[in-house]
């Protein structure tokens, strides 16, 4: 396999998701910019090999047509949800995930990464993030309980197949900002907080399906195909934010299939068409969103080249 090295291992303890437009950096000083992070990188992971170092790289739509004469069958870009709560969504060209063990290693990619080119881009998101405890997002429930956890299983859901030839090995990524209302959740008592979330918060395990809502938030997330087996995404999110300022998730996954991304997100905000939404949007609020393709390590160097 080739995919990048941010996307099938376990996430590290450290991220840093930037998102950027191009606004007056050309493409040939992208790839260049690029290029420069990739050597960083590899330097990094030369100098701390215990660190986990590691980076994907991913571009939306109109800046792959830049890159490359064809696109990934059903690479699109998201589309706006207006229904019980409203999603909005905001665009970026390039999509950067960083990763180690070290916030210093992360913040030393971003820093190689924007060396020279501060002025020629559009910052949209440069978010620090971080493991929280053992795994848990701010509200205290453990995220990504339903991950694939061995490589194999991991490859299976995200990657894309040979059938789709030279984009084998690449997937697309779907990164969406959160804002939590913590005050307002905490205000909730343990047994309320786990029937909103549908499981219980200290052993994460999931709620009986005669005490479980039917707006309970996994209730919503889960997509099923017609066989009733789940159509797994592979999540990377992980939570940011200050004491004092703004806290929330910074929610990422990769898929092999944005339909599956697109059906999640109809039934967390109510335009499923059964009327129901994810009562988690009570207390979340999403802020932007958008997809991206991230291709394999070697069709990325061939674009780079």
């Amino acid at each position: 396999m080739t995919a990048q090295s941010v996307i099938l291992p376990l996430p590290s303890d450290h991220a840093r998701f930037i998102v950027i437009r191009l606004k007056n950096l050309s493409v040939d000083e992208l790839k260049h910019q690029l290029k420069n992070l990739i050597s960083e990188r590899n330097r990094l992971i030369t100098q701390h090999p215990n660190d986990q170092v590691k980076t994907g790289i991913a571009f939306g739509p109109e800046t792959w047509s830049k890159l490359y004469k064809n696109s990934p069958q059903d690479f699109k870009q998201l589309e706006v949800e207006q229904g019980s709560f409203n999603m909005p969504v905001l665009p970026g060209d390039v999509f950067i995930h960083i990763a180690s063990q070290r916030t210093d290693i992360c913040f030393a990619l971003s820093q190689a990464f924007f060396h020279g080119i501060r002025e020629k881009v559009e910052v949209l998101e440069e978010r620090t993030c971080f493991r929280y405890l053992d795994g848990r997002d701010l509200t205290g429930f453990i995220d990504g309980t339903e991950n694939p956890q061995f490589k194999e299983d991991r490859a299976e859901t995200t990657l894309l197949s040979s059938e789709h030839g030279v984009f084998a090995d690449g997937t697309f990524v779907f990164a969406q900002r959160y804002v939590h209302d913590l005050e307002k959740w905490q205000r909730l008592k343990v047994d309320a907080q786990e029937r909103v979330i549908g499981r219980t918060k200290l052993e994460s395990i999931e709620l009986d399906d005669d005490v479980k809502p039917e707006n309970a938030h996994i209730s919503r997330t889960v997509v099923e195909d017609e066989e009733g087996e789940e159509l797994e995404i592979l999540r990377h999110s992980l939570p940011y934010g200050d004491g004092h300022g703004e806290q929330g998730l910074y929610f990422v996954a990769y898929t092999k299939e944005l339909s599956r991304i697109d059906a999640m997100l109809k039934r967390m905000f109510g335009t499923s068409g059964d009327g129901i939404h994810d009562r988690l949007l009570h207390f979340v609020t999403p802020v932007d969103g958008a997809y991206y393709f991230a291709p394999s390590e070697h069709l990325l160097a061939e674009v780079l080249a």
